[in-house]
This record gives structure tokens, sequence and C-alpha cells, in this order.
């Protein structure tokens, strides 16, 4: 009796298919190599440095900081 990934492996080369191992290994070298860059204005807006801020005041409105 076969174990599963025998039978996987037979199954991948009968269909002509990529391993389940091949194609991690593939998507882990393309996430290497795809960086983002983001320039400075753009971390701040992810942050939300540049939003409003606010605040409860007297009475329990809210009011800008």
């Amino acid at each position: 009796m076969k174990t599963l990934q025998e039978g996987l492996d037979k199954w991948v080369k009968k269909n002509n298919m990529k391993s389940p191992q091949e194609k991690h290994k593939m998507e882990k070298r393309n996430d290497h190599q795809r960086k983002e860059k983001l320039s400075d204005a753009d971390m701040r807006e992810l942050m939300g440095m540049n939003r409003p801020r606010y605040s409860r005041g007297k009475g329990g409105a809210f009011r800008q900081k």
C-alpha cells in the first residue's frame, strides 16, 4: 500500500501539474522579489498621522484638538 504522498506525486505527474511543494517554493521566491516601496508621505497617511484628532470636551461633546 502506498502512502498518501506517493499517490499524490503520481497523480501530479500523470496530470502534468505542479506539486503543492513546488507551488509553495515559487510563492516564497516571488514574495521575496516583490517589495513595495512607499514614500514618507504614504507611510504617514497609512498610520493616520495627518488626520484630525478628537477628544471629549466639557459636557461630553467631541472637540478637535
